[in-house]
């Protein structure tokens, strides 16, 4: 019977070994997408996931690249919706801890945006626009989570032809971040029933990200802001019957949320 019990002890501990030698040598990776919707109602994008490409067991002499699929039976994602707190997963697993060096978002063929009742097909032009890259340079540590944002810009994401039939080409124009390292500031636009357009610059006027409010609250969400920088926000409503507004010297700390509070926004005096 003890020599049974000494087996049971001698397997248990190898087992947590075994285990905090994984967590040691794995990360967590989380690929989130966020966004607005710009000047559209709506902006469906099927996702079929996203491939990361790391450094391989040699540095930089080789690479290694692991897909991630978006497990949902819809693969479509409202852009439009994703403001404020609302974020989707695009794919989870785990990675071993080399750097992240690219990220490829894969799109599928039913993609289209709505504006009023209309919806237009979205015209995707080559490979690249239907799988759009992105270098960066993310460490991984050992034992946590690390969550990844493709913050996708819907205001510099399309390309409109007007006329009898009007098309709507996708450039998808999407600035990649990682939470550990950045800042978010919120805040609400009042009335809450106004759409406007907030577009973030940084201290040298270098056009950072640009979201919007999310109906019907008017709350509003500025992420992935760099720690110690001062940050110009500039709000523009839809509505031409209000005025525009300015946030001037915006600052963050990381991995913490600064509070805007209520832009209220003011009436154009006749």
């Amino acid at each position: 019977m003890k020599r049974a019990n000494l087996f049971l002890l001698t397997f248990f501990l190898c087992f947590l070994s075994c285990s905090d030698e994984g967590e040691r040598n794995n990360a967590l990776v989380n690929v989130f997408i966020i966004g607005s919707g710009g000047e559209f109602d709506d902006i469906l994008l099927e996702i079929l996931g996203v491939e990361i490409k790391t450094l391989g067991s040699r540095g930089t002499d080789n690479t290694e690249s692991i897909f991630l699929p978006n497990i949902q039976v819809d693969k479509r994602v409202n852009i439009a919706a994703l403001t404020a707190n609302a974020q989707f997963l695009v794919g989870r697993g785990e990675l071993s801890l080399n750097s992240i060096t690219e990220i490829t978002l894969r799109l599928g063929e039913d993609n289209f945006v709505v504006v009023g009742n209309q919806r237009f097909p979205l015209q995707i032009p080559n490979e690249n626009v239907a799988n759009p890259s992105f270098p960066v340079n993310f460490s991984l540590f050992g034992g946590i989570s690390h969550d990844i944002f493709l913050d996708f810009d819907p205001f510099r994401s399309f390309l409109i032809t007007p006329g009898l039939e009007p098309t709507v080409e996708l450039s998808a124009y999407i600035r990649p971040f990682m939470s550990l390292e950045k800042g978010r500031a919120n805040g609400s636009i009042s009335p809450s029933n106004q759409r406007v357009g907030i577009f973030t610059f940084n201290e040298n006027g270098e056009w950072v990200s640009s979201t919007g409010s999310q109906a019907p609250s008017g709350n509003f969400s500025i992420r992935g802001l760099e720690e110690n920088k001062l940050h110009r926000v500039l709000i523009l409503p839809f509505n031409e019957s209000y005025l525009p507004d300015t946030l001037d010297s915006v600052s963050v700390n990381i991995r913490e949320i600064t509070q805007l509070g209520t832009i209220n926004l003011r009436l154009i005096e006749e």
